[in-house]
């Protein structure tokens, strides 16, 4: 990790392992390239840790805790990027040698049920690469899938100001509201005041929570923006007002999303 193009590269494995965007700035400052004061936050080590075979940063800690003395603990993470500097060290060796046959080694697989999803951390190319981890297959209405075994609960993936649902809010604060309504460009006046009163008294009753990844917030990518349920208060027939209630999401205890609605 001498130039900024290494860290450029690590970026991209580690989007292209676990579909988590760590930036470069952001692994510049853990190796110490970029120098700071701040200590790295657990959301940022959380990917390292994965990409080494962890669950996350707390299990990394607990695995080596026992082992260190109290004064090598603050720097634990500066261990952990070696870690992941000899993976990737490794990586390259199998790159090279791999024209002469050499067979890719397994990889440690993250352990079911210990992945968490962090708001704006998240990222996903296509509507399969998130559906997939709810044990859904990709259909023409991937945007919008039920989970299963859990009422009223759904994987949601609107587009940015899409011309039909619009799905507005504030992009700088990556949406902590969502404002939707439906205006389909074939129809008439009084059938979308109708389509939109319908729909507001079925969400109404129904109580929805929404596990949201928005596309075209950013970039192309649809990214991670929490877990969304309707604003009584702010929602009308014409529009409906869908509130984060939720940062993160951990895909091993969604039926205690449930709570939310408490």
């Amino acid at each position: 990790m001498r130039t900024p193009k290494d860290f450029d590269a690590l970026s991209t494995i580690i989007f292209d392992e676990l579909h988590i965007m760590v930036s470069a700035s952001t692994l510049k400052r853990i190796w110490g390239y970029v120098q700071t004061d701040s200590m790295p936050r657990p959301s940022s080590l959380d990917p390292l840790a994965q990409y080494v075979g962890y669950a996350d940063w707390d299990d990394f800690m607990q695995r080596h805790n026992d082992s260190l003395l109290a004064g090598q603990k603050r720097h634990l993470w500066r261990w952990l990027a070696g870690a992941v500097g000899v993976l990737l060290l490794a990586l390259a060796c199998w790159l090279l040698a791999g024209r002469s046959g050499v067979e890719e080694p397994q990889k440690t697989a993250i352990p079911s049920g210990k992945r968490v999803l962090h708001k704006g951390q998240d990222c996903f190319r296509t509507t399969a690469e998130y559906l997939v981890l709810f044990g859904i297959s990709a259909t023409d209405t991937a945007y919008f899938q039920p989970i299963a075994a859990l009422p009223h609960l759904y994987a949601w993936g609107p587009e940015y100001g899409n011309p039909i649902w619009h799905n507005e809010g504030d992009k700088q604060q990556l949406m902590p509201t969502i404002t939707e309504y439906y205006t389909p460009s074939d129809k008439t006046e009084d059938y979308i005041k109708l389509a939109n009163e319908k729909l507001y008294y079925e969400r109404l009753e129904a109580d929805e929570l929404r596990i949201t990844f928005m596309r075209d917030i950013v970039d192309s990518l649809y990214v991670f923006l929490g877990v969304y349920r309707m604003d009584r208060e702010l929602s009308t027939k014409e529009k409906f007002v869908w509130r984060r209630v939720a940062d993160d999401c951990d895909l091993g205890l969604l039926p205690q999303l449930q709570q939310l609605r408490e």
